[in-house]
């Protein structure tokens, strides 16, 4: 692929295996009574939302964004925000068995998860075994490199310290692999999806100077049982509707801009940012009332509601979609599951049996 950019795989770590302290298959033990959704060879598209909160604020209902796309049992995780890990884990998703990663665009609620979920895939692949990964694909925006390297920077110094106890040793290559994305089109191919992106809008009010460097993107995903959309992060952009023309599925932020401006207001008071608080908001994210003006125009089969801002209550927001949109929209829940297929449902998806 074009302008993609890769981490060097000349640095290696060595990293001692102690069986006193990293019980072997022990960070990655399946929670009783789940689906592991990421692995085997079970034919058809699902997607399982991780993380359904916008930040950067946290909350204990809802991790921040993160969605698991699985296609004929091979996964694709699309953003990392905080909790993802964990929410991989009660989903009883082993984190080693996603290879390829998706970041839309760097903000905080995207992305500060990363560390966890390739801390615990850098263990599988140090503990070996004849299915142990050997590599790990992240694509997104100019800054992922940047943001994967010092990611494996800061992993590598807590294993580190198991080199200096006379245990044992082992050595291993870097596995992560960061692929930059610097234009709108094709990004991605294999034999189970292919992958096109649009930059959004999100960044808008940015000055022009950062622009070359700094990108949004929304990502739109063909399989052979449908399409999907993510929209990222963005405010209204016939960028992003013409990538959902006639889409199955919408998988869209969603905000309650009034309830936002009241808090902004009151958070900023004194400081003079309210109103470029509110701006950043109105232009660069998209309110109930868009995102169904969105799904209409792109004439999407239904609509999936994430990253939350302004509320947790996800039928209101659906509601509120619903007032410009006519097709399904369902209120995403942390480890929400929906199935695609031409026969799955009204609209080509719907909640998973």
């Amino acid at each position: 692929m074009n302008d993609m950019v890769s981490i060097p795989r000349s640095r290696w770590v060595v990293v001692v295996l102690a069986a006193a302290v990293l019980i072997p298959g022990g960070i990655q033990r399946r929670a009783l009574g789940q689906t592991v959704v990421g692995t085997g060879a079970k034919k058809g598209a699902q997607i399982l939302l991780l993380g359904t909160k916008g930040g950067p604020s946290l909350t204990k209902e809802r991790s921040e964004t993160a969605a698991l796309l699985v296609v004929d049992g091979r996964s694709y995780l699309i953003d990392c925000g905080i909790g993802t890990m964990r929410r991989l884990l009660e989903a009883g998703v082993q984190s080693q068995t996603i290879t390829t990663v998706f970041i839309t665009h760097v903000h905080p609620d995207h992305t500060l998860g990363l560390v966890d979920l390739l801390g615990n895939d850098y263990y599988a692949v140090a503990q070996g075994g004849p299915d142990a990964p050997t590599e790990f694909n992240l694509y997104g925006p100019p800054e992922t490199p940047a943001l994967v390297s010092a990611a494996y920077d800061f992993i590598k110094i807590p294993y580190g310290i198991f080199a200096a106890e006379p245990i044992g040793r082992s050595t291993l290559i870097n596995p992560f692999r960061a692929h930059a994305i610097t234009h709108d089109g094709l990004v991605y191919q294999d034999d189970k999806i292919r992958v096109t992106a649009a930059e959004s809008s999100h960044y808008q009010l940015m000055p022009v100077k950062y622009h070359s460097r700094m990108k949004s993107y929304s990502y739109r995903f063909e399989t052979a049982y449908g399409s999907i959309v993510f929209t990222g992060d963005t405010g209204p952009s016939a960028a992003v509707e013409s990538l959902a023309k006639d889409a199955d599925v919408l998988i869209s932020e969603v905000e309650d801009l009034e309830a936002i401006e009241k808090s902004a207001r009151i958070d900023f008071r004194g400081s003079g940012n309210a109103n470029m608080a509110i701006e950043h908001m109105r232009k660069e994210h998209l309110p109930m009332k868009a995102v169904g003006e969105l799904a209409s125009k792109a004439k999407v089969k239904a609509v999936i509601l994430y990253h939350f801002v302004g509320g947790s209550e996800g039928e209101r927001f659906a509601a509120g979609v619903r007032q410009t949109y006519s097709g399904p929209v369902f209120a995403g829940e942390d480890l929400a599951r929906y199935c695609l297929g031409g026969e799955s449902g009204v609209g080509g998806v719907k909640p998973c049996p």
